[in-house]
């Protein structure tokens, strides 16, 4: 089973695929000054949760990508109702071939998502490519809370810097981290429940599937992953990235 249609079976049915609240993503909003002039691109929009929480809290524009076609239906069917109708275009393609258009957005936004590129630095170079001189990157993504973690836990998930690494590759970047907004260990047991929740409810209603198996061993491993060193050496943050807005004064 491609990891697309795996990734759609356990976590399809999440508001947010990813381990944080409405709350802490209008927390970011705010922070962002996100208003009705804000042109957001979201890559990796899922079923458009995010872009619909902002649209209808702050009145953004603008535009979400997302390659799973089941996923684009929702967000099309969600960002048609109310305040967010008609505001946010969805793209159902690959965010890394996205070519942004002439005029450039005011925010960029992954959440979840930098293996798209490839990993967090080349996921702030496409999301910095996105937006004008004086626009803002929201990038929300893993990182090891301590720096010795047990080898066999790095070697796996080598594509995960420390916040140390995220800070420095944004630096190197002429770029400045301006905000944090943290997930706690009951946003990840929420997030990796309803994964779980997820899994089951697709392996009992699918008990003579040929991909049974596969999605069993799947929901197995994501259990053992998160019990075994994710709860404990994994965090989940976004993060709020801006040029230095002096430094056509320097």
């Amino acid at each position: 089973m491609h990891h697309l249609d795996l990734l759609t079976i356990s976590q399809g049915p999440l508001a947010i695929m990813n381990p944080t609240t409405p709350d802490k993503v209008l927390a970011m909003g705010a922070l962002a000054g996100l208003s009705s002039a804000t042109r957001v691109v979201e890559c990796g929009c899922g079923n458009g949760t995010v872009l619909a929480l902002w649209t209808n809290a702050f009145g953004i524009a603008g535009t979400g990508i997302e390659i799973r076609e089941e996923a684009c239906r929702q967000a099309e069917t969600r960002l048609a109702e109310g305040i967010a109708a008609g505001r946010v275009d969805i793209r159902c393609m690959d965010a890394s071939r996205f070519a942004p258009p002439d005029e450039p957005y005011d925010v960029a936004v992954a959440l979840g998502a930098s293996d798209i590129w490839g990993g967090t630095g080349p996921a702030l170079d496409a999301l910095g490519s996105m937006v004008h001189g004086t626009g803002a990157v929201i990038l929300g993504d893993r990182y090891w809370r301590a720096e010795r973690v047990p080898p066999e836990f790095a070697r796996e998930w080598g594509e995960i810097p420390t916040e140390y690494e995220l800070l420095c590759m944004v630096r190197e970047r002429g770029l400045e981290l301006a905000a944090v907004v943290r997930s706690g260990t009951d946003d990840w047991d929420a997030y990796e429940s309803g994964i779980w929740r997820s899994c089951l409810a697709w392996l009992e209603d699918h008990p003579g599937h040929p991909s049974h198996g596969e999605v069993l061993d799947y929901f197995h491993r994501v259990q053992e992953e998160y019990l075994a060193f994710g709860r404990e050496y994994l965090g989940w943050a976004m993060y709020l990235i801006r040029g230095r807005r002096d430094a056509s004064h320097a």
